[in-house]
């Protein structure tokens, strides 16, 4: 029997924060130099998504024990035996973030959103320790 694998996640993290500061900073010297505002502008979009994450803080949950995997966040719960998953594959985008899809029984496809994900080498190891088969794909385009 494993132990259960368990990974909870919000937006409003060290990392999130740090960077949103950082940017501010950044915008603050470019505009204290006289950048154009219009520029400051497109600029600090790129800032948005950072800055609903800190002000929303949504909380995700992961959970994998013996029997069962769920996840929880702000749009979509899901629960499913692993005796429905046929294999999980593990798919290293060009920006070396990695995707998970599982393939079901029968033959339907489900990713794990990227939001509620625990690290990709944890989730293979306990996938594996569960019995689930898995598999590495490397920089695929398609």
């Amino acid at each position: 029997m494993a132990t259960p694998l368990i990974h909870r996640n919000q937006g409003r993290n060290r990392a999130t924060v740090c960077g949103l500061i950082a940017a501010v900073v950044v915008l603050a010297f470019l505009n204290a130099i006289g950048t154009l505002p219009w520029i400051l502008a497109i600029l600090a979009l790129f800032t948005v998504p950072a800055a609903i994450d800190v002000i929303r803080n949504p909380k995700t949950e992961f959970s994998l024990t013996d029997d069962t995997l769920s996840w929880k966040n702000s749009g979509q719960t899901a629960e499913l035996p692993l005796t429905r998953i046929e294999h999980a594959r593990f798919d290293t985008r060009w920006d070396f973030s990695v995707r998970v899809t599982l393939r079901l029984i029968d033959q339907s496809k489900l990713r794990i959103p990227q939001d509620v994900m625990p690290p990709h080498a944890i989730l293979n190891t306990a996938l594996t320790e569960r019995g689930v088969t898995t598999e590495r794909q490397h920089f695929r385009v398609i």
